[in-house]
């Protein structure tokens, strides 16, 4: 339990530092869950927070969504790079969130 709540607060402190401000009260930006395998983390803009089923989407609509997946895979390398550099273990997880955890050997 300890170590999770370290890694957590390392990973923050880390990110802080960095300049990756975690979301809060709904806004977006980089959510951390704990995991029994290390900790969850992911960007999210703030109109995926609440998604809008819709039945057609023009070419706009479509645009849109493009960009926003560019812009969360961008955010994503980066912070890969990031957390590696840091000596981190990061894999790529459904639903576009990143799994941090500790190498191994550090334990």
């Amino acid at each position: 339990m300890e170590r999770d709540l370290e890694l957590i607060r390392d990973v923050r402190r880390l990110l802080a530092d960095e300049g990756f401000g975690l979301a809060e009260n709904g806004s977006e930006g980089l959510f951390l869950r704990p995991e029994p395998r290390g900790l969850w983390l992911r960007w999210q803009r703030r109109e995926l927070l609440r998604p809008i089923f819709q039945l057609h989407g023009d070419a706009a609509d479509l645009a849109s969504r493009a960009e926003v997946a560019g812009i969360q895979a961008a955010i994503h390398i980066a912070l890969t790079v990031l957390l590696r550099s840091a000596g981190y273990k990061v894999s790529e997880q459904d639903e576009g969130w990143l799994l941090v955890t500790r190498p191994p050997d550090a334990a």
